[in-house]
């Protein structure tokens, strides 16, 4: 009874630890040092979000909650967000913000993707000085609000976009919109002020509907009616349920004229429509490149490109929720940036987000680099998204604007396609591989290779220059509406990588192609072929293709004039192809793990040798450990300041073999007694022993 006595103290020593170890992990992953709490409201809405875009959202924002307050949070306190759902309308979007704006925890709102539910918050949020980073393009009509930005462009820079496209190419235009909607009437009135200024323009067709008006057949007979007597250009102006329902029924009845989705969102029109049947559109401001990944959030996000299935429609979820994500993080941010004598926190908040107009602060967020026009609006390029009448997805219209050096300034747009024909010669240790493929690129204007700079291309150690061979095949005109130059190239180099070998032998390896403007002064943007044409048999030795895609990432460029201390500010993209590769496993399986379990099969047979002859039996496991030792001296390991899958599993086996040995040691020196701890030793010898290894090797294998 004494024995049993000091053996339950024992466990509950043992027991009272753990709580005790597990209850301090418990706060350190919980932010225990943070006390207190300030929340931010994301408004957003179940009428344009899906169940799977608020997946998504919620996850993007968690991460970045999560990053905030592993980093100590805002003033010490843990940050929080509470979903406000405006369910589309103003009245509702005025009411969530009503009861929510006197908690003295609330230090901002984000989201509230519409100018006019937006104004009509502004008329709360305004007065009370509460920081707000929104989703409106109308900067005009919160002029008078300190506090409020946006995280679109302004109107002063999607007016300028959208008079381009309208001037270079339709004089006859027609409007269809939501009544009351302010950045509808914003852009109608683009359109009439081009009419007089220009007597060869008209606006031939203006219609307004209610929000919740619903379309009958008449109605789309009607408009059909009016729009093919002279329109050659129609301004949509409804959300993207409703756009897409009225873009499939004006395309039955005929109507190919291009349409222009203001409120909608081109790439969720044309997924409701059966490819080409949508027609030519067009849209302003789309979220990064069509067809291309944001590489910037995929860095840092790096377990969606595994746990959700990666697509045009994910890249826009992904897109629209960092940019939330973001903004939370610049509100965060600026709470450090402001003023430290500012006791009150929003008004600290205020301050340190104004730090970031005309890009005195620039924030690197996870989507794009932040920083804010002088009419609190993101600053950032109005890129222009075209959908060809014989195309079913959209790409990058053939003109573009960028600002560069504070000048509007066309800029080309290459639409390119890469043939990998070759991947070898790959080193973990120098981190290089050599490439084979052709570049095939078509552009509006003359091209030269010249201009593309090859970042991670290999340089020669005497001249510095890139060793790589550039062959032109063939350049071409090819006639049509508009006229392209095609020019192809054989390019064969050696390029740099980043090997991440944590997962080594079952790794998978990224190897890209990185390119950029050769100057910053003269850049261009890539508009990349569908992935799905793109080769994905080439020749690879010792490993597997898994997927490809086309990466962008966006810079700020910030400097500062000596003569005049004016701090400038010059965009610049990176693009690249990049090829996932699997590590083919034969050779480690064949040298490596065939030997391990090979000897972990002999120790385990040792263990029936009789205790009489226990010399042999410890012999023989002994030289099973020596020799799993040297087996890994000998085997071939890249040389990481971290463990790889392969040291692990080398350790995995040095513990299973010692702890036969140390049982082996501890039924030898019991061998009279076979008391308790004699025959657990012998079962987990006989029985535990074998389920481990073969459990580990079903894992390993699988």
């Amino acid at each position: 009874m004494p024995q049993k006595d000091v053996l339950y103290k024992q466990i509950a020593i043992v027991f009272t630890g753990v709580l005790i170890v597990v209850y301090i992990l418990y706060n350190q992953f919980t932010h225990s040092s943070l006390r207190g709490h300030y929340t931010i409201g994301v408004i957003l809405n179940n009428i344009e979000l899906t169940p799977a875009d608020m997946e998504v959202v919620r996850y993007v924002i968690k991460m970045k909650v999560d990053l905030i307050n592993r980093q100590g949070g805002i003033n010490g306190r843990e940050l929080r967000v509470k979903y406000l759902d405006d369910e589309g309308s103003t009245e509702v979007a005025k009411e969530v913000v009503q009861n929510t704006i006197s908690d003295k925890n609330l230090i901002g709102y984000v989201g509230c993707w519409s100018s006019t539910r937006s104004k009509a918050i502004s008329e709360i949020v305004g007065p009370a000085k509460v920081p707000f980073i929104g989703g409106y393009t109308l900067t005009t009509l919160f002029d008078n609000y300190p506090s409020m930005f946006s995280a679109e462009q302004g109107i002063k820079d999607v007016a300028a976009r959208f008079d381009l496209l309208l001037k270079s190419n339709f004089k006859r235009p027609a409007f269809i919109g939501k009544a009351n909607d302010l950045y509808s009437i914003a852009l109608l009135d683009r359109m009439m002020a081009l009419e007089k200024s220009d007597s060869k323009a008209k606006v031939v067709l203006e219609k307004w509907y209610p929000a919740n008006y619903s379309f009958t057949a008449a109605d789309y007979d009607t408009l059909s009616l009016l729009l093919a007597k002279e329109a050659d250009f129609l301004l949509l102006s409804f959300e993207s349920g409703i756009s897409s329902s009225i873009v499939r029924e004006l395309r039955k009845r005929n109507i190919q004229i291009p349409i222009f989705t203001a409120l909608g969102d081109m790439g969720f029109v044309v997924s409701q429509a059966d490819g080409k049947e949508a027609g030519e559109l067009y849209d302003l401001n789309v979220v990064g490149i069509p067809g291309t990944f944001n590489l910037r959030l995929q860095e840092q996000i790096p377990t969606l490109m595994t746990e959700i299935e990666a697509g045009e429609t994910m890249e826009l979820q992904l897109g629209f929720s960092a940019r939330l994500a973001d903004s939370i993080g610049i509100l965060a941010q600026a709470a450090k940036t402001g003023d430290a004598d500012i006791k009150d926190i929003r008004e600290r908040i205020n301050n340190g987000l104004h730090k970031y107009i005309r890009g005195g602060n620039i924030y690197r967020g996870w989507f794009d680099d932040w920083y804010f026009t002088p009419d609190k609006a993101i600053a950032g390029d109005v890129l222009l998204a075209w959908k060809p009448s014989q195309l079913d997805r959209p790409i990058l219209a053939p003109d573009q604007y960028m600002l560069v050096n504070d000048t509007t300034k066309k800029v080309p747009v290459f639409y390119m396609h890469m043939d990998m024909v070759q991947i070898n010669r790959i080193s973990d240790i120098e981190g290089s591989f050599y490439a084979t493929f052709y570049l095939e690129l078509n552009s509006t204007n003359p091209v030269s290779v010249q201009q593309i700079d090859f970042t991670n291309a290999a340089r020669s150690e005497t001249n510095h220059e890139y060793l790589l061979d550039i062959k032109t095949i063939s350049r071409k005109t090819l006639a049509g509406q508009p006229t392209l130059y095609n020019y192809m190239y054989k390019v064969s180099g050696k390029f740099l990588f980043e090997p991440d070998l944590k997962k080594y032998p079952f790794d998978k390896q990224k190897f890209s192609i990185h390119f950029q403007p050769a100057s910053a002064v003269q850049p261009f943007l890539i508009q990349p072929s569908n992935t799905a044409l793109n080769d994905s048999i080439f020749e690879v030795k010792g490993w597997h293709y898994r997927n490809q895609y086309v990466g962008y990432d966006h810079d700020i460029i910030k400097y500062v004039s000596a003569f005049t201390d004016k701090q400038q500010t010059l965009p610049f993209y990176k693009f690249s192809y990049t090829y996932v590769l699997a590590r083919a496993r034969v050779d480690f399986f064949l040298k490596v793990l065939t030997p391990l379990l090979v000897i972990l099969i002999v120790t385990y047979f040792s263990v029936y040798i009789p205790l009489h002859r226990f010399e042999t039996l410890e012999a023989i496991q002994v030289t099973s450990l020596l020799a799993s030792i040297a087996l890994y001296f000998s085997a071939y390991k890249p040389e990481m300041e971290y463990a790889t899958i392969s040291d692990k599993i080398f350790i995995f086996t040095y513990i299973m073999i010692t702890s036969l040995i140390g049982t082996s040691i501890l039924q030898f020196v019991k061998r009279k007694k076979y008391d308790t701890e004699s025959k657990v030793a012998r079962i987990y010898q006989h029985y535990i022993f074998p389920i481990i290894i073969v459990a580990f090797t079903f894992v390993i294998i699988s």
